[in-house]
C-alpha cells in the first residue's frame, strides 16, 4: 500500500525498508550481542520448525537493514528517515527496537504513528485501522502531513523503555 502511494505522490518516494522481526514476543535479553541475537534466531527456529515459514527465516535480517539505513544516512546527512507505524504490538515493538540504534540521528526521523486515527476504506465508510496494510494508498497521502519530528525526551526515553523491555525479557510482550 506505501509503494502505491509513493506513485500517487512524489513526495512520498524513497526506500521501504520494513522491519520484519516481530519483537512483540520471543527473547530479547542482550539482542544486539551475538549471543541474544543467535538466541532470539534459534528460538524462532523452534517455533517455525513445523510451520509452512520455515524458509523465511534467512530472508530476516533486520539487523542488516538497519547497518545500511546508518551508512545511507551517514552517506547523505540530509536523508530524512519516516517510521511509519500502525496501532499493533508489531510495529510498536519495531520502533522501540529501532528507537535505541538511530539515538545518534535525532533531527532526521519523522515518525508517523497512525494510532486511533480514522481512515475510508475501499466502500466509502469510516474505519480504524491497526496496520498500514490495511489503508488504501490514497489515504496515505493525507496521512503524510501527520509526519513529525522525533523529539529529544523521546530519544532519550523510548530507548530506556526499550531497555527495560529487554531486561525483563518475557516471551509474551503487549503494549
Amino acid at each position: 500500500a506505501l509503494q502505491k502511494a509513493m506513485e500517487l505522490d512524489e513526495q512520498l518516494l524513497g526506500e521501504i525498508v520494513e522491519i520484519k522481526d516481530d519483537f512483540a514476543v520471543g527473547p530479547l535479553g542482550d539482542i544486539y550481542g551475538t549471543e541474544g541475537y543467535q538466541a532470539r534466531r534459534d528460538w524462532w527456529k523452534t517455533v517455525l520448525e513445523y510451520s509452512p515459514y520455515t524458509d523465511q527465516l534467512d530472508i530476516v535480517d533486520d539487523k542488516l537493514a538497519v547497518h545500511n539505513l546508518l551508512k545511507k544516512s551517514d552517506e547523505e546527512p540530509d536523508l530524512q528517515v519516516w517510521i511509519w507505524m500502525g496501532q499493533n504490538a508489531h510495529d510498536v515493538s519495531a520502533y522501540y527496537w529501532l528507537m535505541s540504534q538511530l539515538k545518534e540521528r535525532q533531527g532526521q526521523i519523522q515518525v508517523l504513528y497512525l494510532n486511533n486515527l480514522p481512515f475510508i476504506n475501499e466502500k466509502g465508510n469510516i474505519f480504524y485501522p491497526t496496520h498500514l496494510w490495511e489503508i488504501q494508498p490514497k489515504e496515505f497521502l493525507k496521512a503524510k502531513k501527520l509526519a513529525r519530528p522525533i523529539t529529544l525526551i523521546e530519544f532519550e526515553v523510548d530507548p530506556d523503555e526499550w531497555k527495560k523491555t529487554c531486561q525483563e525479557n518475557s516471551i509474551v510482550r503487549f503494549l
